[in-house]
C-alpha cells in the first residue's frame, strides 16, 4: 500500500513498508524508483526483523508532482517527516543506490545519532572523481530481444548482459524508466550543499560501501576513500560489476548485507539461510 507524507500540496514523498522490526530507509537512484530496489532487496533482507521503508524520492514514481521540492534539504525535510511517522524513536537503519547513497550518507548526517547503520551501494560522491570509461564484462547478445528504446537503457545501465540481467532489468528496471520530473531532479536531487554535511559529521556505526569497477556512472575510487571517513565501513570494490551491480552480483551483495546486518546486530530468523 502506498503512504505518503507531506510538506505541501506540491511537496510529498510515497512510500510504502514491508516487514515487523527496526526501520530501514531504501532508497533508490536518479531516473528510478523505489521498485527497483524493493525487487533486488526483499529476498536479500526479507529474514531479518527489519522493516523496510521504501521511498519514492520526489520527481520520481509516486513522489510526483514535486514542485514544491526545491532544493536537497527539502527532500530530507520530507525524510524526517516520514521518519516521525515510521521511525519516531530510536534506531533505523538507511540504505541508499546510487544518487539514493547519497541521501542516505546526509539523512545520517542529521541523525548521528540514532543511525544504527548505513549500506551505500554504489554510491554518488560530491566532487571530482575518475570514471571509469565504458566497457562490458559480458555480453550474451540477449539485449537484441529488446526494441531500440530498451535495449539502448539496459546497455547503458549493465555491464553484464546475460539471460538472467535481461530478467531483471525487464523486471525490476523497465517498468520504473521515465517515471520522472526533470525539474525536480535537477533543482532538488543533487548533492547539496546540505545545512549538515555528510562530509563532515562523525558517524560511529557499521557502514557498508560497495561499487562496481566498471561503473563508468559515478566510478569507484572516491567511494573506497569514505572508509578513512567511517571508522566502521567495510569498503569492497566488486570486479565483474557496473552501476548495476546488485543485479549483476546479487550473491556478493546479499552475502555482504548478511554481514553488514550481522555486524549491527540484527539476527536472521531461526532456521532462515545465512
Amino acid at each position: 500500500m502506498t503512504m505518503r507524507v507531506q510538506l505541501s500540496d506540491t511537496a510529498s514523498l510515497a512510500y510504502e513498508a514491508v516487514g515487523a522490526g527496526i526501520p530501514l530507509l531504501a532508497l533508490h537512484g536518479a531516473y528510478s524508483a523505489r521498485g527497483e530496489v524493493r525487487d533486488f532487496l526483499e529476498p536479500m533482507i526479507d529474514a531479518r526483523p527489519v522493516r523496510r521503508v521504501y521511498v519514492d524520492l520526489p520527481g520520481h514514481g509516486d513522489s510526483r508532482p514535486s514542485s514544491g521540492v526545491r532544493q536537497p534539504d527539502d527532500v530530507l525535510e520530507l525524510i524526517d517527516r516520514l521518519l516521525d511517522r515510521e521511525a519516531p524513536t530510536g534506531g533505523f537503519l538507511v540504505l541508499g543506490h546510487s544518487f539514493g547513497g547519497h541521501f542516505a550518507r546526509a539523512i545520517a548526517a542529521r541523525h548521528p545519532d540514532r543511525i544504527a547503520g548505513i549500506a551505500l551501494i554504489c554510491p554518488a560522491v560530491a566532487g571530482e572523481q575518475r570514471i571509469p570509461a565504458p566497457a562490458v564484462v559480458r555480453d550474451d547478445q540477449v539485449s537484441t530481444a529488446l526494441d531500440p528504446d530498451q535495449r539502448a537503457e539496459y546497455e547503458g545501465y549493465f555491464v553484464v548482459r546475460t539471460a538472467d540481467t535481461l530478467e531483471r532489468f525487464r523486471r525490476a528496471v523497465l517498468p520504473v524508466v521515465g517515471e520522472v520530473d526533470d525539474e525536480t531532479l535537477e533543482s532538488a536531487i543533487t548533492a547539496g550543499p546540505h545545512a549538515a554535511d555528510p562530509d563532515t559529521v562523525p558517524v560511529d556505526t557499521p557502514v557498508l560501501v560497495v561499487s562496481g569497477r566498471h561503473d563508468h556512472w559515478v566510478g569507484w575510487e572516491r567511494q573506497q576513500r569514505l572508509g578513512d571517513q567511517y571508522p566502521r565501513a567495510t569498503v569492497v570494490t566488486a570486479g565483474d560489476a557496473g552501476h548495476a551491480l546488485p543485479h549483476e552480483r546479487p550473491g556478493l551483495m546479499a552475502a555482504l548485507l548478511s554481514d553488514w546486518l550481522d555486524e549491527i546486530g540484527i539476527p536472521a530468523a531461526p532456521g532462515a539461510p545465512q
